[in-house]
């Protein structure tokens, strides 16, 4: 019997000017992808991917669709190269010979992985993307922040820290955003925060302490705004029951119904992405092998350091596609 297998969609920090664009050229679903993502958020985002210039595509408005395409339309042409779905067809992964036991998408990576399960519509899901990532900026700029990533120590360590910092001003100010691997915690909030957690890091046994480049504080009570106005549009908007689980940010448990759906996708705005469990969760499952569709090998090299007997495979270019082909076709063992 073939090995269970998951598929990973990536989220901000895997772009790269120039990704998709091969893809598009040499995949017929490749190409419906990203032209369907331009007609539904009404933004350039064939333009941004392939030619960007960077300053542009990292802007958080137009990124996070990008990102969505690009992890969608890898997605498509791996659909494509294995027989099992016409170019025409929606990305369906449930419909294939073997599909795979579980999805997971970092952060905004969870919109097309939800789409990818049968949970939205791909029109849907990128109406979902084009207003979260509209949302999420306009956030920032009423709320300025960033993020700051700590290298080494522990998760006890991260929330010490953040209490402290936050303890000497009144509401929020500094929380833990994302818990992406053992060693690697990503804490956000205001500037000053920022600044004041990064002399203190060393103090709490972190290696370093580096700030991101992002502009806003994503994962925290910052972004509250944004989930309001998710809220409106999900709620407008038909859910199903994901034909393939997906794991949530929020809790690292499997999503298997409509309204968990709703609810997840609002939630895990504001609340922090929980990488290292959803990982260990797929594991629990016997999963080894890890698809990470998209730019780059960011969840891959994570995944190393979460699951060090885990395979993480990157498909994010024409050559990369078969080994995801094969697997969805139930040709490839482990």
């Amino acid at each position: 019997m073939p090995a269970p297998y998951a598929i990973l969609f990536p989220g901000q920090a895997s772009q790269k000017v120039g990704m998709g664009r091969a893809l598009a050229e040499q995949s017929a679903s490749a190409a419906s992808v990203f032209a369907l993502a331009e007609d539904v958020s009404g933004l350039p985002i064939r333009r941004l991917c392939f030619e960007g210039p960077d300053r542009e595509l990292v802007r958080t408005q137009f990124l996070q669709p990008c990102l969505a395409a690009t992890s969608l339309a890898a997605l498509a042409a791996a659909l494509e190269e294995s027989g099992a779905q016409d170019p025409d067809a929606p990305v369906d992964v449930a419909s294939v010979p073997h599909p795979p036991r579980a999805l997971a998408g970092h952060s905004v990576g969870e919109i097309p992985a939800l789409a990818a399960a049968g949970a939205l519509t791909l029109p849907d899901a990128f109406t979902i993307v084009a207003e979260r990532a509209r949302s999420m900026a306009e956030a920032g700029e009423a709320n300025p922040g960033g993020m700051l990533a700590l290298i080494g120590g522990d998760l006890e360590g991260a929330y010490s820290l953040c209490e402290q910092v936050d303890e000497r001003s009144p509401g929020f100010c500094l929380g833990v955003a994302n818990l992406n691997a053992p060693g690697q915690t990503i804490v956000a909030g205001e500037v000053d925060a920022l600044e004041e957690a990064a002399g203190m890091a060393r103090a709490r046994g972190f290696r370093r302490a580096l700030k991101l480049p992002v502009s806003a504080a994503f994962h925290t009570p910052f972004m509250e705004p944004a989930r309001d106005r998710l809220a409106e549009v999900v709620g407008a908007l038909p859910v199903q029951d994901p034909r393939v689980p997906v794991v949530s940010n929020v809790s690292g448990e499997l999503l298997r119904d409509a309204a968990s759906v709703r609810e997840e996708i609002c939630a895990q705005v504001t609340a922090p992405v929980l990488w290292s469990a959803s990982m260990r969760r797929l594991s629990s499952e016997g999963i080894t092998s890890f698809f990470e569709v998209g730019p780059g090998n960011v969840l891959s090299g994570l995944l190393r350091r979460i699951i060090p007997s885990a395979r993480g495979i990157p498909v994010g270019e024409p050559e990369q596609l078969r080994w995801l082909a094969d697997s969805l076709n139930g040709t490839r063992d482990g």
